[in-house]
């Protein structure tokens, strides 16, 4: 049986910690991406709230180490480790996430889920 609990690093009011739902005000699908991370936060019982977070310029893509919209990140961190080994930065949107075999506009809740249980929890 696996148990979770949570970071010592507590979410504060600083960029890139706690839980971020990132995009640019041009992403059609930063909607459907908060409807998804809102059903994971809830199936694991997390009730910390997410930050959202609108980014409108460079100097904020690279505040937040953001590249394309929508993304989430948990506690600085992209929920895609493709994407974090991605070294750049801007306003970008459309960016694909993989699953079930194909190309979609925003994560899906067992992507979120899974990089929780990665980068927010602890395993005891």
């Amino acid at each position: 049986m696996l148990i979770l609990k949570h970071m010592k690093n507590q979410p504060t009011n600083q960029s890139n910690e706690g839980i971020e739902l990132l995009y640019t005000k041009d992403c059609q699908a930063w909607p459907t991406t908060l409807v998804n991370l809102k059903k994971a936060l809830a199936e694991l019982k997390v009730t910390d709230k997410p930050k959202i977070i609108k980014i409108n310029t460079i100097i904020e893509a690279q505040l937040y180490n953001f590249f394309a919209s929508p993304a989430i990140h948990i506690n600085g961190q992209d929920i895609d480790p493709t994407a974090r080994r991605s070294h750049k930065r801007g306003l970008g949107y459309g960016r694909p996430y993989f699953y079930n075999k194909s190309s979609h506009p925003y994560p899906s809740v067992e992507q979120i889920k899974s990089a929780l249980q990665k980068l927010y929890f602890d395993k005891v």
